[in-house]
């Protein structure tokens, strides 16, 4: 399986691309100006060659008839950057005749020490045409040409000293590596700058696409206005994305609202009217009436269900509204114990609640509705035997309502995901649910400034905890009050 490649910054590609080029171009021309330079060397030096040829070929017989002839005009035709030589070659010797070097004081080196003269014998070509070799730290040019002087055949061999201009040529190469690399540098500061202007468009419409949300779906649009017109059609398509996003946003809201607000009226009175005969269930069988019951308690769970529903959607559409109040966390918990210890058949347990605590600000219908939701998860996901545990804790920050189980718990992996739409844990498989109470606590805690998170209980089991912001603290005698008001949010239990 092929390994995923890692993700590349385009503004890093581009401004190392763009460096990359800028260092190419400075590598071609330095290969180019050594290539000029060798090529005007060879030029340079044939020119001198063939010169050379044509003014001894010119000499009349009569002087160039002896040795100390041709040494002379070697001599006037040498430089100290040009050595001229003839190899005589005798018929019954054609490739080893007697060397004639120029005459004069200027040549006495050469005459004395024939070493450059057989290094450059050794680095001449078979067919005697131009070669570059170097001898002692210093670069030559030799080669060979033929030449017909007073009847006799000579080769006429050239040694030209090329070291100052290689030497010019070094120079001016190791400038060019100065330049390139001080060129590369700027370049690489103001494609920096360059490039970032460049691609401000994109961190602007980065921006505009993370502040979209569902909503503000059919709203948010990516503008056009003074953008490059490369990005037009990115920008053309995401809005037409945005168009199809929110007109199927909408058609979905649409219906879970519908949906729900037609499901509640049937679903209230089957609930009500199931509850009512339960009541008045005398002559029925146990069997009848444990039917009965199952009608009902399936109604209210469908009604929460659809009740769950609405705050999602309210939620969506930006319609959910809260009664934040300042209320005492434990009164909440002792009126939630109360409404709901006959329906946990006695496994609902209030812990003993702190001396000392702060109070909340949150909405008790809502928080009151979390807390539901946990205990009835809780059941379903615990032992019959085991108990469910209501606490309370808190310290200078936060007040934490904590609603135990004691089953199996919650993976590590998995305490993060639960807590989204329709989806369920590892362990539900075999438990009736929707997915989506967890949900609804996560979000309504949110919009209360609160959180939701699930630990380890203490024995075992999962510890699903509501944190919310601790406020002020509140005179004693003001608890009492304020308790007092909070139980018309739970008379209906």
């Amino acid at each position: 399986m092929p390994t995923a490649r890692p993700a590349v910054s385009i503004r890093r590609h581009l401004q190392a691309t763009s460096l990359l080029a800028v260092l190419a171009g400075y590598v071609v021309l330095l290969l180019v100006n050594r290539q000029l330079s060798a090529r005007l060397r060879h030029e340079r030096h044939d020119a001198q060659v063939q010169e050379t040829t044509r003014l001894l070929e010119q000499l009349l017989p009569e002087q160039a008839d002896t040795t100390s002839k041709l040494q002379r005009h070697l001599a006037d035709l040498a430089s100290p950057s040009l050595l001229l030589w003839m190899v005589w070659l005798e018929p019954e010797r054609p490739s080893t005749g007697p060397v004639i070097l120029p005459s004069g004081a200027v040549f006495e080196n050469f005459q004395a020490d024939h070493s450059l003269v057989r290094a450059a014998d050794a680095a001449l070509q078979p067919n005697g045409s131009p070669r570059e070799f170097r001898f002692n730290g210093r670069t030559y040019f030799t080669c060979a040409m033929p030449v017909q002087l007073a009847g006799r055949s000579y080769q006429l061999r050239f040694l030209q000293d090329f070291t100052l201009e290689t030497e010019q040529e070094q120079l001016i190469s190791l400038l060019l590596v100065a330049v390139a690399g001080a060129s590369a540098l700027f370049t690489s500061a103001l494609l920096r700058l360059v490039i970032h202007r460049g691609l401000l468009p994109l961190d602007v419409f980065s921006a505009t696409l993370a502040g979209i949300s569902t909503r503000s779906l059919s709203t948010e649009r990516l503008s056009l206005k003074g953008q490059p017109t490369e990005l037009h059609p990115i920008a053309n398509s995401f809005n037409d994305l945005l168009d199809r996003l929110a007109e199927a946003w909408e058609h979905q809201r649409t219906f879970v609202n519908g949906v729900s607000h037609e499901l509640r009226t049937p679903i209230t009175l089957i609930s009500g009217y199931s509850r009512r005969l339960l009541r008045r269930a005398d002559g029925l069988s146990p069997e009848q009436r444990e039917q009965l019951a199952l009608v009902a308690s399936e109604a209210e769970s469908m009604g929460r269900l659809v009740n769950d529903l609405l705050e999602i959607a309210r939620d969506d559409a930006g319609r959910l509204q809260l009664e934040s109040i300042q209320l005492d966390p434990a009164t909440l918990l002792q009126e939630l114990h109360r409404r709901l210890q006959d329906t946990t058949g006695g496994r609902l347990i209030l812990q003993p609640l702190p001396s000392s605590y702060a109070d909340v600000c949150a909405d008790p219908e809502r928080l009151s509705q979390c807390l539901t939701n946990l205990v009835e998860n809780a059941l379903k996901y615990s032992p019959e035997s085991q108990p469910i545990e209501l606490a309370l804790s808190s310290d200078a920050d936060q007040v934490v309502l904590h609603v135990r189980d004691h089953g199996a718990g919650v993976p590590a992996a998995e305490r993060d995901q639960i807590f989204g739409r329709f989806v369920r844990g590892s362990g539900s498989a075999d438990t009736s649910g929707h997915g989506i109470g967890l949900a609804v606590v996560k979000t309504l805690m949110e919009r209360m400034g609160g959180s939701v998170i699930v630990g380890d209980a203490p024995g075992g089991g999962a510890d699903f905890q509501l944190r919310l912001p601790a406020v002020l603290s509140t005179p004693v005698e003001g608890r009492s009050s304020r308790s007092t008001s909070l139980r018309r949010w739970f008379s209906a239990g």
